[in-house]
């Protein structure tokens, strides 16, 4: 997990980062325009074997001026340039929000889990929710990670739903429920150990991994040895 404060192996890993863009992509100025200007991890790193070699091809162009407007035949940018074009891909990302309150869900009093995630949905490891008996989720809130494998995260979420039920069977309990109190101290120490992170501050880029108060509550802060419970 890269920290903010690690200038050092910030500052390597920017200047090698520059020399790989410039040894695959032939164009001076594409590859300076193509050169994040933020820390490694601040975005989602995307790896490929010919993404940057592509702008090698003199078919394909590079634009990072802003879209003013559709015409007839394209766009237009804010520079006044018009690209003809046959097929535009309205890219816009995905929503988050949406992912997680795909259908209603009521909890404890008829209270609506939607209304309880608001713009920063939690959970307790992603799994269990305070007012949502007997309701397990994996790879929900907090289980973004761009430095490892989500597949060892899958394996502990298992581990600990069936570790739920089986201690419902043996205690024939109707229903088992996470105390409000584990989840305020777990999001409490969630949000404190992001702090710092490369992928917190929004003083280095905007990412999807934060809502519109920049609080980031998709991404895990820390190592994964640390998600193991």
């Amino acid at each position: 997990v890269v920290s903010t404060q690690s200038t050092g192996s910030s500052g390597i890993n920017a200047e090698y980062g520059k020399q790989w863009y410039q040894r695959r992509v032939r164009g001076p100025e594409t590859a300076k325009k193509l050169l994040p200007d933020f820390p490694m991890g601040c975005k989602r790193i995307t790896p490929s074997d010919n993404y940057l070699q592509a702008y090698n091809r003199e078919n394909v162009v590079l634009e990072t001026n802003k879209i003013e407007r559709f015409v007839e035949d394209g766009i237009k940018t804010v520079a006044g340039t018009e690209h003809d074009l046959d097929v535009i891909i309205y890219a816009t990302g995905f929503d988050l929000i949406g992912s997680v309150n795909a259908f209603e869900i009521k909890g404890k009093g008829g209270k609506i889990l939607a209304e309880d995630h608001g713009t920063a949905p939690r959970g307790f490891y992603s799994m269990t929710h305070h007012l949502a008996p007997n309701y397990f989720t994996m790879g929900g809130p907090g289980t973004v990670i761009g430095h490892n494998s989500v597949v060892f995260m899958g394996e502990c979420m298992m581990s600990y739903i069936l570790g739920a039920l089986e201690e419902i069977l043996e205690r024939g309990a109707k229903s088992v429920c996470l105390k409000e109190s584990s989840m305020l101290e777990y999001v409490n120490w969630t949000q404190t150990t992001m702090r710092n992170k490369v992928f917190e501050g929004v003083k280095f880029c905007n990412s999807w991994y934060r809502n519109e108060d920049g609080i980031n509550w998709t991404f895990w802060p820390t190592h994964l040895a640390s998600f193991s419970i």
